[in-house]
């Protein structure tokens, strides 16, 4: 039953925290537009969150009581349950201003770090990125290449080993003041999961990718071996980490095929979507917003208005790899803003379907409250939009708009690379994403220390199949270089984002006919859900929902099911799994490693 005291908090707390979040909403956009180097605007957004924090913290006890008596209807309750925690301020001032401070130097290391050039030590300038990437990505010197990864973690690692430590503890203490007996259900909080469901659901997914994972990590070793030889990569091993991950890296720098050694059919290539955009025209970023909302239209999606590009910026020109399409949503009025950058190429182009889809999902979600209206977990929205820009990427699609003119690409060889491309980029960063949320909940829960170098080296080399060039002991520390983001996000969200995409487009090229199992006439990978208008009323209305319901419940009235499963991704890479066996056994590959 509805109770019109906690209906009137609520109302009052959704009118605060609308006008408080548009506060910061507004000036970070300020600060994309200009480059992000607007001093003024970031602070502004610093001050804005920090009202959010005193806020917070000043209806914390209303909230608790509400809670307590377990009063309003579901719908009150499930605001009750998403009004932002105290988190980290629970704790005392003097170790809130400490945690704070470590979290920002761990996060920002790698950005701050500056090695020193191979054999140059007084030449101690050089970024991670984009300068030593570059080196060792043009390098064939062994020797060069081990030593920048060396000493990437020994400056971005070992120096950090104390603030890690620190910072993990204080973490353990604010979950314990948040309520939480155990730190590993605050860690995976914002999934609604409790540490246990949250880690059952990630070694069922890793179990069920096992299978194609150690026949495509065999494969990528074979291929390293024949480029450093056997000395350097043994048979039955793990790989080097520090050579996987420059063979890995090829696949998000616009590849092309003779960089990878054994590419299902290198003599067919790759295709050029940049190089057939700016052939077919379609080099200005309003005619691909244009062509974009009309793939989404023909979803039966809503038309965007007119007003929305006419109203749209550009981003200040700064670092094109940096420079993305974004929505921007506000709380306070019922609009939203769009930001685009002013270039025109593949990853430009198919990031639009993912900046559109955040346009319909904030289109959609804006009759909710507030407190109700974001995603129900992080990256569940990105999982739509990532599911869009796959189903945008398929070759029939791309042929419809002209991009690719030759059947050629739809042929079994030519989809073979494709599909050998996106799973470098896919399939190699989900163990990835484990181990360091795994060691993470490993350290919460007590069960290693937070600065065991070697238990953490012991699930790398499990999960992923990778070693370090050196053995690495407890005196080295390398948790901290491989934390690229804030160093208190967990990577599950991530992890389960990448999963859902699949998932999502299996269930709508199977809903449209599209794909059909056991056909070799509509693989899942040759699926185009273009002009396939039945499945907008589904798709609007789970968007309509934010986050009213449990990512499950939400998941169940759209798809049909409650959880996330690996089903759609090994279906999707299941040609490249057959090919990567018969491949594997015909060059006698060893599988697995010790």
């Amino acid at each position: 039953m509805s109770d019109s005291n906690l209906a009137i908090f609520l109302s009052e707390i959704n009118q605060q925290l609308g006008a408080i979040y548009d506060e910061e909403i507004l000036a970070l956009m300020k600060s994309e537009l200009s480059g992000q180097s607007d001093s003024t605007a970031l602070l502004q957004a610093s001050l804005a969150n920090e009202k959010l924090l005193s806020y917070v913290k000043g209806q914390h006890s209303r909230v608790a009581k509400y809670k307590r008596l377990h009063v309003g209807d579901a719908l009150q309750r499930r605001q009750l349950e998403r009004i932002p925690q105290l988190g980290y301020e629970a704790l005392g001032d003097v170790e809130l201003n400490q945690l704070y401070a470590l979290a920002a130097n761990l996060s920002n290391s790698c950005q701050r770090v500056r090695l020193c050039a191979y054999r140059q030590p007084t030449n101690c300038s050089l970024r991670l990125i984009p300068d030593v990437q570059k080196l060792v990505q043009e390098s064939t010197n062994l020797e060069e290449i081990e030593y920048y990864w060396l000493e990437w973690r020994r400056a971005a690692g070992l120096s950090k080993r104390h603030q890690f430590v620190d910072f993990m503890e204080l973490y353990q203490k604010s979950a314990k003041l948040n309520g939480f007996v155990h730190a590993e259900d605050f860690w995976f909080r914002q999934l609604e999961l409790s540490g246990d469901q949250a880690m059952k659901l990630l070694n069922d997914m890793m179990t069920a990718l096992r299978p194609l994972f150690i026949q495509f990590h065999a494969h990528v070793r074979a291929a390293l071996r024949k480029m450093y030889g056997e000395q350097f990569v043994p048979r039955g091993r793990p790989y080097p980490q520090h050579l996987a991950e420059i063979f890995l890296g090829n696949a998000f720098r616009r590849p092309r095929a003779d960089w990878f050694k054994d590419m299902p059919s290198p003599e067919w290539g790759l295709a050029n979507i940049t190089e057939a955009l700016h052939r077919r025209g379609m080099s200005t970023t309003q005619r691909v917003f244009w062509n974009v909302a009309e793939y989404f239209h023909g979803l039966g999606l809503p038309q965007l208005q007119s007003a929305l590009w006419s109203n749209a910026q550009t981003v200040a020109a700064h670092n094109e790899d940096e420079c993305w399409h974004k929505a921007w949503r506000f709380y306070t009025v019922s609009s939203v803003n769009f930001s685009y950058c002013p270039l025109n190429d593949e990853e430009r182009f198919f990031n639009m379907f993912e900046a559109q889809s955040d346009l319909q999902y904030y289109q959609a979600s804006a009759a909710q409250p507030t407190l109700l209206r974001e995603e129900p977990f992080p990256n569940f929205g990105d999982a739509l939009g990532k599911c869009f820009s796959l189903a945008a990427s398929s070759p029939p699609y791309l042929r419809k708009l002209g991009l690719l003119r030759s059947k050629k690409w739809l042929d079994p060889s030519a989809r073979l690379n494709r599909l050998y491309l996106q799973g470098l980029k896919v399939i190699f960063l989900l163990p990835v994403f484990y181990v360091l949320d795994r060691y993470r909940v490993e350290v919460l829960g007590g069960h290693i220390k937070a600065d065991d170098n070697e238990a953490y080296w012991r699930l790398t080399e499990l999960y992923t199949g990778a070693t370090a060039p050196r053995r690495r002991s407890n005196e080295q520390f390398d948790v901290p270089a491989k934390l690229l983001m804030e160093v208190d996000d967990q990577y599950t969200s991530q992890f389960l984002s990448t999963v859902l995409q699949f998932q999502l487009y299996k269930h709508f090229c199977s809903k449209t006919g599209q794909y059909m199992e056991d056909s070799v006439h509509t693989p899942l990978d040759l699926c185009d859900l273009s002009d396939q208008r039945e499945l907008g009323p589904s798709i609007f209305h789970a968007m309509s929902l934010g986050s009213s319901l449990h990512y499950r419940e939400i998941l169940q009235q759209l798809i049909g099911t409650k959880e996330i499963n690996m089903d759609g991704l090994l279906t999707y890479f299941q040609p490249l799994h057959d090919w990567l066996i018969q491949q594997n056994r015909q060059n006698n590959v060893e599988i697995g490693w010790i």
